[in-house]
């Protein structure tokens, strides 16, 4: 049975010429240059957020409005319905 069919042939590939071959590295090395420099700005980004969110402590992070929690309500919200009793 091993006589029906035939096993492939290896391919043999040629390297590229040293010029091709040095434009490739070239261009692999400028390719991760600008990735790195990317990450730098993302990290520096990351990081003045960071610097301004601490700044501002906890008292930053509530949201409420002008009048604050302690403001009187409304005079119309104290009088009763049949509904809301």
């Amino acid at each position: 049975m091993g006589g029906l069919f035939r096993a492939p042939q290896p391919v043999e590939i040629a390297p590229p010429p040293p010029q091709q071959q040095q434009q490739a590295q070239q261009a692999v090395a400028q390719a991760q240059a600008q990735v790195a420099i990317a990450a730098e700005a993302e990290a520096t980004e990351a990081r003045r957020t960071a610097a301004a969110r601490a700044r501002r402590g906890p008292g930053g992070t509530i949201a409420t409005s002008a009048r604050g929690v302690l403001a009187p309500l409304p005079t119309m919200a104290i009088r009763k319905t049949l509904l809301g009793e």
